[in-house]
């Protein structure tokens, strides 16, 4: 309560001399402030599929929609897909190819915030019978 009282009698002794007329302080006064905020980088992949197995139907893995968050004036998300050779992954309105191992190292110049549905298409399995794995990473540039 004596803080609250203070704050008002504060406010109120500024609002009573910068609204004094024909004062030379009321004239000069003059309020400003600099904000300024040093955030840490931060960034996060996440699939909304995790770590849970997935099957080729039709030539196509679903791979889900996928979280990438970066504050940072560029990062690097390196995709590995596990049982896969090659084959082109789709992530929203781009797409990617694979190299012979099922990995890829995507990178953006800039900080964002999406979510995009990933799929693979045009990939050999290495085992037909075994499933497909997802495993990313991101990092700041």
């Amino acid at each position: 309560m004596k803080v609250f009282k203070f704050a008002a009698l504060a406010c109120s002794a500024l609002i009573a001399v910068v609204t004094v007329p024909g004062t030379a302080l009321a004239a000069e006064a003059s309020v400003g402030f600099r904000l300024v905020a040093v955030v840490q980088p931060f960034c996060r992949v996440q699939s909304e599929v995790g770590d849970a197995a997935m099957f080729m139907r039709d030539g196509v893995v679903e791979l889900g929609m996928v979280r990438e968050v970066c504050n940072t004036q560029g990062y690097r998300m390196d995709v590995q897909l596990l049982n896969v050779t090659g084959g082109l992954l789709s992530h929203g309105a781009e797409q990617d190819r694979l190299d012979s191992s099922g990995q890829l190292r995507l990178f953006s110049n800039q900080a964002r915030a999406r979510t995009t549905n990933w799929r693979l298409i045009n990939a050999d399995l290495v085992d037909t019978q075994a499933p497909v794995f997802m495993r990313l990473s991101i990092s700041p540039l």
